[in-house]
């Protein structure tokens, strides 16, 4: 449909609409404030997995993480993970105080979203999701834009394109009415990620303000002070936030990933775990894979993971999948990547020579997805899925 669109918002003004589609774990039930949500995680996609056993979206192969496991290269690992466990502080950006870095990490972190729109990005801008992302926040950061809980609600969808550098109008077209010639332009293939941004920082914001939070650094840093676990401030993110409430229910039951707030935790804790005590969670290896478009990916090529036909081929060309075949690809990496964790741990059998930095889901993650920049894994078909806000 041709369009012509004010980009220009207030505070106050209605939610985008692709951003409330999008939240699809809005609705889906929490696990009891009295529960861990890490163990939930793991406990939601290990029943998924045993469902899935029935009639497979997704098979785990078990055997294969163990061979798997036995023949990583410790080196590599090592290698592999610091590079990635490293990039808060490599932010080419100075800051006034701790408080404005962590706000920044924890933006980035809530923001990281946008990996099924990867091929429009790189076709309009030569960069991914998640260096558009990086992209805008540093932009912002600058640019000195107010990026408290007041400061996210006065962005404008105009602000979003101009700091992350997406367009929101595609070509234009010439319109005729009667006697009057006018040129009109069509939405951008990106205008919906734009408005999934702006629709996560307002309602955010919002969010924060109304229950007393200066910014998102703030609610962290107070969050922590209560309690200083990465499950807590997972729980406590994930209950806050519709943004980071990554759930999907399927045949009546949750399965919790909860990806963007365990990142959070897990980013927090590598900036600052050693140098302030409330960001020192001891209960960091509980953390579970960040599941996303590259990590299934990766697990796939490595036949650690065996989607259905009708997945493959939509991985393989590129098409869009549905939320269940998504969750079902993301929970069955969780599931899997325990596998590994497990028998490289408590197994003295694996062959494994374990380096400076221990094996948990966290850190395979951070291998994995540094692995998928390898040049020759870089064209491995990733998971494309437009409509979330969650990865």
């Amino acid at each position: 449909m041709a369009i012509i669109s004010e980009v220009s918002g207030a505070a106050g003004a209605e939610l985008p609409a692709v951003w409330s589609k999008a939240c699809t774990g809005a609705s889906v039930r929490l696990p009891p404030t009295s529960a861990n949500y890490l163990a939930s995680v793991r406990k939601s996609t290990a029943q998924y997995a045993k469902l899935m056993e029935q009639a497979p979206l997704v098979a785990v192969n078990r055997q294969r993480a163990r061979q798997y496991a036995d023949s990583l290269d410790g080196k590599k690992f090592d290698k592999y993970v610091k590079h990635v466990s490293n990039w808060s502080r490599s932010l080419p950006l100075v800051f006034d105080n701790m408080a404005q870095e962590l706000n920044l990490i924890a933006l980035l972190d809530l923001l990281q979203i946008g990996s099924g729109f990867r091929g429009e990005l790189h076709e309009a801008s030569d960069r991914g999701a998640s260096d558009t992302v990086n992209f805008g926040c540093m932009s912002m950061h600058i640019s000195q834009t107010q990026v408290d809980a007041k400061g996210l609600q006065a962005l404008s969808l105009g602000d979003v394109a101009q700091h992350f550098g997406i367009p929101l109008f595609g070509k234009e077209r010439p319109m005729t009415e009667g006697n009057t010639a006018v040129m009109v332009s069509e939405a951008s293939t990106l205008r919906p990620l734009a408005e999934i941004i702006l629709g996560t920082l307002h309602d955010t914001g919002r969010r924060l303000e109304q229950a007393g939070f200066l910014s998102l650094a703030d609610f962290v840093i107070k969050v922590c002070a209560e309690r200083s676990t990465a499950a807590h401030l997972v729980a406590k993110l994930v209950t806050a936030f519709p943004s980071l409430r990554d759930a999907t229910e399927i045949n009546g039951e949750p399965v919790y990933l909860f990806k963007k707030a365990q990142l959070l935790a897990y980013d927090i804790y590598q900036r600052f775990g050693k140098t302030d005590p409330k960001f020192a969670f001891p209960d960091i290896n509980d953390l579970t894979l960040f599941a996303d478009n590259v990590v299934p990916a990766m697990l796939q090529h490595h036949g650690l993971i065996t989607p259905s036909h009708v997945i493959s081929v939509k991985i393989e060309s590129g098409k869009d999948l549905t939320l269940e075949e998504a969750t079902a690809m993301r929970a069955a990496s969780i599931v899997v990547a325990q596998e590994v964790v497990d028998y490289v741990n408590n197994n003295t059998e694996c062959k494994f020579t374990c380096g400076d930095i221990p094996v948990s889901q966290a850190t395979l993650d951070n291998f994995w997805w540094q692995e998928g920049k390898e040049p020759e894994l870089r064209a491995i078909p990733r998971l494309v899925y437009k409509n979330t806000v969650y990865f």
